[in-house]
């Protein structure tokens, strides 16, 4: 039995039920009751997996022209009475969702970790300093100098000896890569580039491989790892209801490493959260419900608007600050991750072409 679509009105579902009845094509209508929308929704499921396309292109038929009179059929078999909204909908085991779980709680878990071994001294903890995407030759020389003068971690650059003081200012004089974004600034402002020029893919190089991806697990602040995580219930779930743990956690994988790496081409080592996965989750998504609708995925068009917008307005803000870093001498960085939001998205989608990532769980 695979699904084709859902519809929220019930008259429409006992319409196109009927008419596929009578060309022969068994189907079933589920009725459930969305809590995030409010409304009961109506899911036409196809028996007769040979006729499944021709299923799904009357549906399709049906749904750009539901007036039509070609679908003005005496109703065969009505839907079957809505349960109440308070009713607990029992879903199959299949529809379990241990991936998405695990996600949640393995980020709330590091996002504590970090939150305890933050020092006011120290720009990064050690989960960081573990998990970012690099680790630049500045991050590693502040290491030394704490570990040579016995520095304690609580310790305030005010407290230090002069002495330590001035190595610590000197740091900052050392390059490494910031990025393209910072690279080209440099340039139009008439600055000298060498500093923000430096080798790439350092700890990558040295065998640190867990990198390409590990950032997208760290967050700094709670309304950062809040937002993310509630689009990681909403967006994970249907999609590994439909693939599987194996195929969800590739497409993470392929999604958080593309937008990983092109986020730090664009800015440099110091960017984190797994925005870039959940975009590249919305981009998928999106991709499913054009190509293959009969999957079912709950991506209304008023959750792919706030997503557009979203970005749309973050990319607005970042070009806001490149033209007032350009022409005035106010410094004004949003520090969002706008390249890993749109690689993201963009890797996704096209991730989403692919059959391999079809739907392959079946009730």
């Amino acid at each position: 039995m695979r699904l084709i679509g859902t519809l929220q009105n019930e008259n429409d579902a006992r319409k196109i039920a009927s008419y596929l009845k009578r060309k022969g094509i068994d189907n079933h209508c589920d009725v459930s009751f969305d809590a995030q929308t409010g409304f009961m929704l109506y899911q036409i499921w196809v028996v007769d997996e040979d006729k499944l396309f021709e299923a799904a292109r009357d549906f399709q038929t049906f749904s750009q022209s539901p007036s039509n009179p070609q679908f003005d059929l005496p109703a065969v078999e009505p839907p079957p009475p809505p349960p109440p909204p308070s009713e607990a909908i029992a879903l199959p085991r299949t529809l379990r969702t241990p991936f998405t779980n695990f996600i949640i709680a393995l980020c709330v878990f590091i996002f504590a970790i970090n939150f305890f071994e933050e020092r006011p001294l120290t720009p990064f903890t050690p989960i960081q300093e573990t998990l970012l995407y690099d680790l630049p030759p500045p991050v590693e020389a502040f290491e030394k100098i704490t570990e040579t003068y016995k520095i304690p971690p609580d310790a305030t650059l005010e407290s230090l000896a002069p002495q330590v003081q001035q190595e610590m200012e000197q740091l900052q004089k050392l390059p490494y890569w910031k990025g393209a974004y910072a690279w080209v600034l440099f340039q139009l402002q008439g600055n000298d580039p060498s500093l923000i020029e430096g080798p790439l893919f350092i700890k990558i190089r040295e065998g640190q491989l867990w990198r390409l991806i590990s950032p997208v697990i760290l967050h700094q602040e709670f309304l950062h790892i809040l937002f993310n995580m509630l689009w990681v219930w909403i967006l994970c779930r249907p999609i590994e209801q439909r693939i599987g743990i194996t195929r969800l956690f590739l497409l993470s994988l392929l999604c958080g490493i593309g937008s990983n790496t092109l986020q730090y081409l664009m800015s440099g080592p110091f960017f984190i959260g797994y925005s870039g996965v959940v975009m590249g989750l919305a981009g998928f998504t999106w991709m499913r419900e054009r190509i293959a609708p009969w999957e079912g995925y709950p991506l209304n068009r008023g959750t792919t608007l706030f997503l557009l917008l979203f970005v749309g307005g973050m990319l607005l803000l970042q070009v806001v600050s490149f033209l007032l870093q350009i022409f005035t001498s106010l410094h004004f960085e949003p520090n969002i991750a706008n390249t890993a939001h749109i690689a993201g998205a963009f890797f996704g989608a096209l991730l989403g072409r692919f059959s391999f990532f079809a739907e392959r769980i079946k009730r």
